[in-house]
């Protein structure tokens, strides 16, 4: 019998392209425009000591032009060590010592990792601690371990071991993927609907990339933020027909938001403006697609083992009958 991947090797390509995109737009955010670190460093209940430490008054450390420029600093360090981390994911299937050069990869996925989870923790911070920011950015939050994970999985420890056509293996992982593609889309629909303020460039981006006035967007908004709310359900049911459906949304609304930044800000802003703030932002969402990608993928090669492995298995029974 012919040895399987534990990931399909597609849908572990997606996870791939999914890491790799968090990775880089947020690079490409931190060396172009800004991350979200004057949350951090701005908070007077949270950094007053430190500025005091260093013999600056409150006052003179958020207005110096020396802090800031440190802040600036650390913002492209940050973002040129995600965006590296991005390329060599990116590369990794091309890097034929990448088993050797493990042991370090994990380190500097782990550093990654780290510097993405303060940037969604800070971006939860800027957002007054509403749950639904976080529960948006879970796709992104999840994209690099998932997708190590898989590279372990299917390189590094079970390439041999065989299993049985239609047999069903990681349904745990499957649960992690299918949990975090509900999450994000209950967040967004938190938004969209309206259960915490829908964001002014929601419904500026609606009105931008549709031309339709205010009213009319708010209202399309609020649908599409049911529609997130169903989809998300669809997908925690445990019946496939159930995923596909939710799928069959997920998917093509993914990739319709992914982009809307593109179309939307295109005629609103200077071709500069586009390129340092708003293409960033469509990298960073790349997971929002190919996560769910990776999942359909997923569920149509085992579906058709389940169908090349029930002959097999009513042949098995004719034979002990």
């Amino acid at each position: 019998m012919t040895p399987q991947k534990y990931i399909p090797p597609r849908a572990a390509n997606y996870l791939r392209l999914a890491a790799a995109g968090v990775l880089i737009g947020m690079g490409l955010r931190g060396m172009l425009h800004d991350l979200p670190l004057r949350a951090l460093f701005w908070d007077a209940s949270w950094w007053t000591w430190f500025a005091h430490m260093f013999g600056f008054t409150w006052k003179e450390w958020v207005t110096s032009a020396r802090v800031d420029q440190w802040i600036n600093v650390i913002d492209f360090s940050i973002g040129a060590f995600l965006t590296a981390t991005g390329m060599m994911i990116l590369l990794a299937n091309r890097f034929k010592s990448f088993k050797r050069m493990l042991p370090f990869a994990k380190l500097v996925f782990v550093v990654a990792w780290f510097f993405l989870l303060i940037q969604y923790f800070l971006n939860f911070k800027e957002a007054f601690w509403q749950a639904g920011n976080l529960l948006e950015h879970s796709l992104q939050m999840i994209a690099l371990p998932l997708w190590f994970f898989v590279l372990l999985v299917n390189e590094f420890g079970r390439s041999g071991h065989k299993a049985a056509p239609g047999q069903r293996e990681g349904k745990g992982l499957l649960w992690v993927i299918w949990l975090a593609i509900a999450l994000t889309f209950i967040g967004h629909g938190f938004y969209a609907a309206g259960v915490h303020p829908v964001p002014a460039n929601f419904v500026l981006m609606t009105q931008s990339g549709l031309g339709v006035g205010e009213s009319a967007a708010r209202s399309m908004l609020l649908l599409v933020g049911i529609l997130d709310f169903l989809a998300a359900g669809l997908l925690l049911l445990p019946w496939k027909k159930a995923w596909v459906v939710a799928l069959g949304w997920i998917i093509p609304w993914a990739i319709l938001t992914t982009l809307a930044r593109l179309w939307s800000y295109g005629g609103l802003v200077d071709s500069q403006t586009l390129i340092t703030q708003w293409i960033p932002e469509v990298i960073i969402r790349l997971p929002h697609v190919f996560v769910p990608l990776a999942l359909w993928t997923i569920i149509r090669v085992r579906s058709a083992s389940s169908v090349e492995a029930r002959p097999q298995v009513q042949g098995k029974l004719k034979e002990q009958g």
